[in-house]
């Protein structure tokens, strides 16, 4: 048996909603027109904007899909509250991958200063150790081997 045969299976607030064809033909519209928006945005350049306005346009698109297929702009507005809630947890938790990424390689030149061997912290650092065995593995000729 069907589950759309049965309308008490839906529960009582329960209404289906279907919208015109119009509505369905300016959404298109609307998403075609944002594309070209977008692909236009492409050519220009806005400088550290950039990634900035692309996101607008995709957030317009994405808000547009939402809205009109899937029925938030008409269904309880509670829906709405909770996808729009879950979309500020994604920016969050993407935020927060940012932070890691744009910090990553600045310890790089602290690390290059650490001893080589921390038993002997004043024999020489990374740095000079990696440069030490670049050298032996060269042997440049007129260089004395390098003394332990």
């Amino acid at each position: 048996m069907d589950a759309h045969a049965n309308p008490a299976a839906h529960g009582k607030d329960h209404v289906p909603h279907v919208l015109p064809l119009s509505t369905y033909l300016k959404t298109w519209g609307a998403l075609l027109v944002l594309t070209a928006v977008t692909v236009g945005a492409s050519y220009v350049n806005f400088g550290a904007a950039n990634l900035w306005i692309a996101l607008l346009i995709a957030s317009v698109k994405a808000a547009t899909v939402a809205l009109v297929f899937m029925h938030l702009y008409y269904d309880h507005k509670f829906h709405a509250v909770i996808f729009g809630v879950s979309l500020v947890f994604l920016a969050i938790f993407i935020i927060f991958t940012m932070f890691d990424t744009q910090t990553r390689g600045r310890a790089d030149g602290i690390e290059r200063e650490r001893p080589a061997d921390i038993k002997a912290p004043f024999a020489g650092t990374q740095a000079e150790q990696k440069l030490k065995e670049q050298r032996g593995a060269l042997k440049i000729p007129g260089e004395s081997a390098p003394t332990p």
